[in-house]
């Protein structure tokens, strides 16, 4: 209820309103800071609803640069102009097209949250221009280089590690949280549930795996099963954990990665990053023929559309072999 020493008063006070509401610049509460609403956001909606590394990722992506820049800024008040200006800032500060695009995914979905709070009429983000990136092409390493890696690998503390990585895909974290129980050696199953993520602050603690279907099962190739097997025979101590370091704990993903590197370079082997044996997996099953449905099993994969997106560059040598195949079949 609005009230005026006149008619004329309340009247213009409802024609500002009207205005503010079809501007968008009207919400029910405008004093609101965007650091007050990040904060709340943070709690009440990311943590509750994502791992433990993506909370983080999220909570240092927001304190340090959302809230530093935007921080005291009313909520209700951002503008295109605001936030566009923003992004173009942080690209001058040198942060990565990545980097940014990442802090506009972050504060869309927070301004969405907003306008169910009726905290903002408008998605501000959904005016501006974030920048685009380039899908990531990654590098893999042939047949001939993956054998000479598993050779030079032979010996290696890590070695079984290594060669499951390379034959199976498995993300870093996941491999890391293989538990001995994880494998079948009756049917040839690696059950995958979980995954190994460091703590801020130096532990680490097991998780589920990134997506639901990430959660899957599947069959360890004969060769590679015996080398585990002979493995889990000899090994000590473990706390349950398939692989674990000298002392029996687990392994940490920056000393797996250092250790990678050392072998990479007594190889001579061209550099790759350590998530890149499982590009590497995933492009050998495509150029053999296995379909895409099975390879988005084994890696875990929403959908087979993912999988044929992330490694389109591979598709058209992948077709190439099929005509030829085909063109063997008919005559």
């Amino acid at each position: 209820m609005k009230y005026g020493k006149s008619q004329k008063e309340v009247k213009d006070w409802l024609l500002l309103q009207r205005k503010a509401v079809r501007d968008n610049a009207w919400a029910s509460d405008d004093s609101v800071t965007v650091k007050q609403f990040m904060a709340r956001y943070l709690s009440d909606v990311v943590k509750p609803s994502v791992r433990y590394s993506t909370f983080i990722r999220y909570q240092d992506l927001i304190n340090l640069h959302i809230c530093g820049s935007l921080g005291d800024l009313k909520l209700a008040k951002l503008t295109p102009q605001i936030v566009q200006k923003f992004y173009t800032d942080k690209l001058n500060e040198g942060q990565s097209s990545r980097s940014v695009q990442f802090m506009h995914a972050i504060l869309h979905k927070a301004l969405k949250q907003a306008m169910r709070w009726d905290l903002v009429v408008r998605n501000v983000s959904d005016m501006v221009n974030p920048p685009s990136v380039k899908r990531y092409k990654p590098t893999v390493w042939s047949l001939e280089q993956i054998k000479q890696f598993i050779e030079a690998a032979k010996g290696h503390r890590h070695y079984e590690l290594f060669v499951l990585a390379v034959s199976c895909g498995l993300r870093q974290g996941e491999l890391l949280g293989l538990q001995i129980s994880d494998v079948d050696f009756t049917t040839g199953f690696l059950h995958i549930h979980q995954s190994l993520e460091i703590v801020r602050g130096g532990g680490t603690r097991l998780t589920e795996t990134k997506t639901e279907r990430s959660h899957r099962s599947i069959r360890i190739p004969g060769p590679v099963l015996e080398t585990l097997r002979a493995y889990v025979a000899g090994l000590k101590r473990s706390d349950g954990f398939l692989f674990v370091t000298t002392v029996g704990t687990p392994i940490r993903g920056r000393d797996l990665v250092k250790e990678f590197k050392g072998i990479i370079e007594k190889a001579g082997l061209p550099e790759i990053r350590f998530h890149d044996l499982r590009h590497s997996c995933a492009t050998l099953h495509l150029k053999a023929g296995t379909p895409m449905v099975v390879v988005a099993q084994i890696l875990g994969h929403s959908t087979p559309a993912l999988t044929a997106s992330v490694y389109s560059h591979v598709l058209p040598e992948v077709e190439q072999e099929a005509s030829e195949r085909m063109a063997k079949l008919l005559s």
